[in-house]
């Protein structure tokens, strides 16, 4: 039997990658006073305004604990809200607050450095093949079920 080559194993290129990713980004975020479940939790409810903290957890694949925590020091912060649910008086709903907005300007303008820094010497031909070969993979392994488990806006 042939051993595998972890730095040619496709799963292990994208973790690895997806982790690079993610550390230079916390770092970059570190003077904002952001920890990467916050930034994850401002993502997700940006992508998905209103949704419930049972949600939210459910989408980062972390548990309601771990969210209520980041979610209760967004709410001591002022850049998110509890809103009572009309519908089930259990629920709340998380919606961020006007008071976000320049954080949210700081995390796009971070996140857009670090795509490029990532893309850097790709030119705009080979980053449009780079994006429909990963939006290929994806498919090929079911997208359509990942997007519904993920932060994505809900396609309405």
């Amino acid at each position: 039997m042939q051993a595998v080559d972890d730095d040619k194993a496709l799963g292990m290129k994208v973790m690895k990658l997806s982790r690079m990713l993610r550390l230079r980004f916390d770092r970059r975020v570190q003077p904002l006073g952001l920890t990467r479940a916050q930034w994850q939790t401002i993502a997700c409810v940006r992508r998905r305004p209103g949704a419930t903290q049972r949600q939210v957890a459910e989408l980062l694949e972390v548990g309601e604990v771990t969210v209520g925590r980041s979610i209760d020091k967004l709410v001591e912060a002022g850049l998110v809200e509890r809103r009572s649910d009309p519908a089930d008086r259990r629920a709340h709903r998380i919606w961020l607050t006007p008071a976000i907005e320049p954080l949210i300007g700081e995390l796009t303008r971070i996140g857009a450095a670090e795509e490029a820094a990532a893309l850097a010497g790709f030119d705009a031909q080979e980053q449009a093949l780079l994006h429909a070969m990963l939006d290929r993979i994806t498919a090929n392994l079911g997208g359509d079920a990942v997007e519904a488990v993920t932060c994505k806006p809900e396609r309405r």
